[in-house]
């Protein structure tokens, strides 16, 4: 077992609390005392567990394995609570008359954890460095800043081309718009950093290849000191073991959709001294794209598809009723989302057999599934591996087309594979989930203009022209009339067009062990775990 000491951390994150470093009034309701029994002296601990490894822990790109660390080790210059941005590192900010000049006026006092001095040189060099990178192509804030102008030690302006509605909300990603030490970063390696160093709570102290990752309280901190001395976070990849471990005390609790199907978490509820917890908010919604560029071309058959699928029985019989249908795009109370649509789809398995057969596709009696010029109705559905719920999801949706003659071949892929393969086109369905709150809508569409499996399929699609004109338009204004009225229309030319078919909203929960926790009060982004957020057993 190779084992690697790593002095410095990575970025931390928006962790909550009033005086409590990044996080607003998001405050845990019980106070965070010493447990009954343990002593001051006693290191506090708190050991959770991952699918993937935390080896690259680095803000260079989105990664949901990473999601439980982010927040451990870095910060932003905002953060996005409760619909609202709200300071971080930067205690305020202000736009110019025009719109094209974004000025943060940043807090004082803060350190990296390798010393370095956070101030508005720092931010300069980090962001900088971030706009070549391709991953922030769809991240306007990044890619389109002309310049980074210092206009002093604490304050730093962005300046754009344009005025632009988003702008301040891209800079809440707290998983790649964060503050890492200039000193780890190397000019054109956008794959790893030379460390993870950030400005957050913990630091990321030590690596055991194929074991764990160990955070230590980060004693220069700027904000309120964390509970717990240390994080450990273990590499258990199979979900059966991580269950185990919870329950014979190896770790401590279990954190997310992403590692627990709700099968699982409705089996860790049924152990002993085992508790949980769902979040009350959405958190992104799980869609399918179609591809409109292969056998998906003709609409009647996109839209027997959309007509073949019980979200309701989705919902009761994978996540226990917990995550909803989804009959639009995105959750709830997303800004410039609420839109009327033209057409809505609910479950008609006789609408969509009366479409494949005005489509010319034939049911062949003995193989159960349709033909047309000598051609299977075949689609391959694809999928991110590392989502725990997608291969049950994937079988389920399976099974649903198949009854209306439909074969479906799934394909779990690692997830850059995945990535890689969708934007090439190499797919007819693929799960393919909407964003948070603070880039939804329009980060969603943006990447539909060159890094996204819609780009593929809009090809095929009449009026997408218009459509992708609409998605550059938006990039250009921050008039929120303007903003709503392109939105309808894209959510509209969407829909129509079966280009997305989004399936249930995503909830996110927790399982832990009473022993060590009494609850955990879930932030308005609940996809990323928060350790400050977590309510010690007393």
């Amino acid at each position: 077992m190779k084992k690697r000491l790593l002095s410095l951390a990575l970025c931390g994150a928006l962790l909550c609390g009033a005086l409590a470093g990044c996080g607003g009034n998001e405050t845990p309701s019980t106070s965070q005392e010493p447990s009954s029994g343990q002593t001051e002296d006693e290191p506090k601990i708190l050991t959770t567990a991952v699918s993937a490894e935390l080896n690259t822990l680095y803000p260079l790109n989105m990664d949901v394995q990473n999601n439980i660390g982010t927040k451990l080790c870095y910060e932003g210059l905002v953060n996005y609570e409760n619909g609202e941005v709200v300071p971080c590192l930067a205690e305020s900010w202000e736009f110019s008359d025009d719109g094209t000049a974004l000025t943060f006026h940043l807090k004082e006092g803060v350190t990296f954890h390798d010393g370095t001095p956070f101030n508005a040189e720092a931010v300069k060099t980090d962001f900088e460095f971030a706009h070549p990178n391709p991953n922030f192509s769809n991240i306007s804030a990044v890619a389109k800043v002309e310049s980074i102008e210092v206009v002093d030690e604490y304050t730093v302006t962005f300046h754009y081309p344009n005025a632009y509605f988003a702008y301040l909300m891209d800079f809440c990603y707290p998983e790649t718009m964060v503050l890492v030490s200039p000193a780890v970063l190397e000019e054109g390696n956008y794959q790893s950093m030379n460390g993870v160093v950030g400005t957050g709570p913990y630091v990321y102290e030590e690596i055991v290849d194929g074991d764990y990752v160990r955070f230590v309280r980060n004693e220069n901190y700027w904000g309120e000191q964390p509970y717990y001395d240390e994080v450990i976070v273990k590499y258990i990849p199979d979900a059966s073991a991580r269950l185990q471990a919870l329950q014979s005390g190896e770790i401590d609790l279990i954190y997310g959709s992403a590692l627990l199907t709700w099968d699982d978490y409705q089996q860790a509820l049924s152990l002993p001294n085992i508790a949980g917890a769902v979040a009350e908010s959405d958190s992104k919604t799980r869609n399918l794209v179609l591809n409109a560029s292969g056998v998906l071309s003709d609409l009647k058959v996109r839209e027997a598809v959309a007509y073949a699928i019980d979200k309701e029985t989705l919902s009761e019989g994978l996540t226990y009723g917990e995550e909803t249908p989804a009959d639009h795009l995105f959750p709830d109370g997303i800004p410039y989302t609420d839109v009327e649509l033209n057409v809505v789809r609910t479950y008609d398995p006789e609408k969509a057999n009366a479409l494949l057969d005005e489509a010319g596709w034939v049911l062949n009696e003995s193989t159960g599934i349709r033909e047309k010029d000598g051609q299977a109705l075949s689609l391959k559905y694809t999928y991110d591996s590392g989502d725990a719920l997608n291969k049950s999801l994937a079988t389920a949706v399976k099974s649903q087309l198949a009854a209306v003659g439909i074969d479906v071949e799934t394909e779990g892929q690692e997830m850059m594979t995945w990535w890689q393969e969708g934007v090439a086109g190499n797919y007819d369905l693929i799960m393919w989930n909407t964003e948070q709150p603070y880039t939804s809508p329009h980060n969603y569409f943006i990447p539909m203009l060159s890094r996204s499996p819609h780009v593929p399929s809009l090809t095929a699609v009449e009026g997408s022209d218009k459509f992708l004109a609409l998605i550059e338009e938006f990039q250009t204004t921050d008039d929120p009339t303007r903003v709503q009225e392109i939105f309808d229309q894209l959510l509209n030319f969407d829909n129509d067009n079966v280009l997305d078919l989004p399936l249930l909203f995503v909830k996110d929960m927790i399982v832990y062990n009473t022993d060590k926790v009494a609850g955990y009060d879930f932030s308005s982004t609940p996809m990323f775990f928060d350790v400050r957020l977590i309510q010690p057993a007393e």
